[in-house]
């Protein structure tokens, strides 16, 4: 089990790892004039949708599969295999970037800046992820430290001379990844090996957790792009603004606590009748706890909305309203971070699958009907009603929920495969 050092690592480690995206994006805003921006904008998140992808097809059924396995050889095989793969997708990736920056004109060709980093970036996730299915998150966090640190200096070169671009903007990014490549190597990190094995062994989740990850993205833009049909750019701007203020960091977090977890459920043995293994159960409880915590960490924003936003987004402070049922709905859907991570780390990606579509819907109803009664303020009290219902379905659904085994073992040739040997969590 996962003592409070290493999660606390593992959150840290998710922090880090983000903040080298979003200082990529604040920097830019920063020193490239506005059209410049808009392309480069564009263009990082073309780049940003496809490393999603990328994680959805690998990494994040990785973590759900590779503790599973029982066989520390074949454990270590799949991780290389997986790594191979996550190369061969960074070279088609590549090519997509390339293809899309040579035939969609002025904001597109900007993509050709990232061209050359798309490799690094999928397999150093990719990497991230191996680390994180041993619950190695110290040397995840160096990884990523690795990243950052590489990135600030190329960021300090840059503004030092004064080149400020996309393309040194893309570069400083990328070299950032190269070395979290280099530390990859160092921590012992399998190399890359071919990738068939983990693409037929990894099948059976990778794509439902594809689709998952898919409507994830949409339900979000769907709700954005309502509101931006019906309200006004003012209002659509307030309620940008008090996402970024409520929605944005939590997310993080929530996102760091639902992979340490599912690493943690995955390693639980499966019992031969389908019944959930000891200690289970009191994961899951300990972790419904911390999100119950960091909920109410949340709510603090609610008396607290007029002072923030006139603080951190004074032209907005008339959407401070909308702080509350905002807070409110970051902090309900953050209980559902324990029966994701569950349903994850049991394999159960058709379940899964099935009520992300029922979330997504649930959403989607639940911010039109707000908005056709009350606008903007209906839309964001209409998402803490559905996500009430979306956290009470989940709850039950996973926990009535049994695990199924890692995948069927696909031995590769001349291969035998033997007993269970435990893999040391270092």
């Amino acid at each position: 089990m996962i003592g409070s050092r290493r999660a606390a690592l593992g959150v840290a480690d998710q922090v880090v790892s983000s903040a080298t995206n979003y200082l990529t994006a604040f920097v830019a805003s920063l020193v490239l004039v506005p059209h410049d921006f808009g392309a480069f904008v564009v263009a990082f998140a073309v780049v940003t949708v496809l490393a999603a992808a990328s994680r959805a097809v690998l990494s994040e059924p990785l973590i759900a599969h590779l503790p599973g396995v029982a066989d520390v050889g074949r454990r270590r095989r799949l991780a290389g295999s997986a790594l191979g793969a996550a190369a061969l997708f960074g070279l088609g990736g590549t090519v997509l970037v390339v293809a899309l920056g040579l035939a969609g004109g002025d904001v597109l060709a900007t993509l050709l800046v990232f061209a050359p980093w798309i490799v690094g970036v999928i397999v150093v996730d990719a990497g991230r992820f191996v680390l994180l299915a041993r619950l190695r998150t110290g040397a995840t966090l160096a990884v990523d430290g690795a990243w950052a640190l590489v990135q600030g200096a190329g960021l300090a070169v840059v503004a030092a001379t004064g080149t400020w671009s996309p393309a040194s903007l893309a570069a400083c990014w990328g070299v950032g990844a190269l070395g979290g490549v280099v530390v990859l190597a160092a921590v012992g990190v399998e190399r890359p090996g071919r990738p068939g094995a983990w693409l037929r062994e990894g099948a059976y989740l990778s794509g439902w957790f594809t689709v998952v990850s898919v409507l994830g993205q949409v339900q979000t833009y769907a709700v954005l792009l309502l509101a931006g049909l019906v309200v006004s750019t003012t209002e659509m701007a307030g309620l940008r603004a008090v996402q970024l203020l409520v929605l944005q960091p939590p997310t993080t977090l929530m996102a760091a606590v639902l992979v340490l977890a599912t690493a943690m459920f995955a390693r639980f043995p499966v019992a031969a009748d389908g019944t959930l293994p000891p200690g289970f159960r009191a994961l899951r409880r300990r972790v419904t706890v911390a999100m119950a915590g960091l909920g109410l960490l949340i709510c603090t924003a609610i008396p607290l909305r007029d002072v923030l936003m006139g603080l951190l987004f004074p032209r907005y402070l008339d959407a401070a309203p909308l702080v509350t049922p905002t807070a409110l709905t970051v902090a309900v859907l953050g209980l559902s971070v324990p029966a994701a991570a569950a349903l994850r780390g049991m394999r159960r990606g058709r379940l899964l699958c099935g009520l992300q579509v029922f979330t997504s819907l649930a959403i989607v109803a639940g911010a039109t009907a707000g908005l056709v009664l009350a606008g903007v303020l209906g839309l964001a009290w209409g998402m803490a009603g559905a996500a009430v219902l979306v956290v009470a379905v989940q709850s039950v659904v996973a926990h009535r929920a049994r695990p199924r085994p890692a995948g069927p073992p696909v031995a590769e040739p001349g291969e035998t495969l033997v007993d269970p040997v435990p893999e040391p969590v270092r």
